[in-house]
């Protein structure tokens, strides 16, 4: 049985004060550099990320119900295609199916989560990894300035016993967004 190292758990999904339904400010698109290990080594490629349809703690309840009672598979079930904005990594675009906008002192926290596809030998060798189907991304967005996050490419949720919903890479580590910036 392959190791598997969990280079990093986030928390997300923690309390915050719900989004007024009003505030736009939350949407937007945002642009980074995403440096990623791989097996042929460390990439750096552009991000961009189209938010539209943030959701409040309030909205994800059930979502940390299902994952908590149903487990990841489950969990892909239920958010798949929910549509909530976008990302691009390098030249792939991906759906966002969760996104959380968190409003804090220092501007906007997102957490996105999006199912990912399995790759064609994942599925027929019934790999390690297929118990990893999420992509996920944390990032701030300071009001004034750049910021920064974490992007874990194969990433498996849990439910910890505070009820915080946690991320954990395969193998390696979590990758880095870096000048994380709003572009409109």
């Amino acid at each position: 049985m392959r190791s598997i190292a969990a280079a990093g758990l986030i928390s997300f999904f923690a309390a915050i004060p719900p989004i007024a339904a009003a505030d736009k400010s939350v949407d937007g698109s945002f642009a980074a550099m995403a440096v990623v290990e791989t097996s042929t080594g460390t990439r750096q490629m552009g991000f961009t990320v189209v938010v539209s349809h943030p959701m409040t703690m309030e909205e994800t309840l059930p979502y940390k119900k299902i994952l908590h009672e149903g487990g990841q598979q489950a969990l892909v079930n239920s958010i798949r295609g929910m549509g909530r904005g976008s990302f691009l990594l390098g030249m792939v675009e991906y759906p966002i199916d969760v996104i959380v906008a968190e409003p804090n002192d220092n501007g906007v926290k997102y957490s996105v989560v999006t199912t990912r596809q399995l790759q064609y030998e994942e599925v027929v060798d019934g790999a390690r990894s297929m118990d990893y189907p999420f992509t996920v991304l944390v990032f701030q967005v300071p009001d004034f300035g750049r910021g920064d996050g974490k992007i874990f490419t194969k990433a498996a949720l849990s439910v910890d016993e505070e009820g915080h919903v946690k991320a954990q890479q395969f193998r390696g580590k979590a990758g880095v967004l870096k000048d994380v910036r709003k572009t409109n």
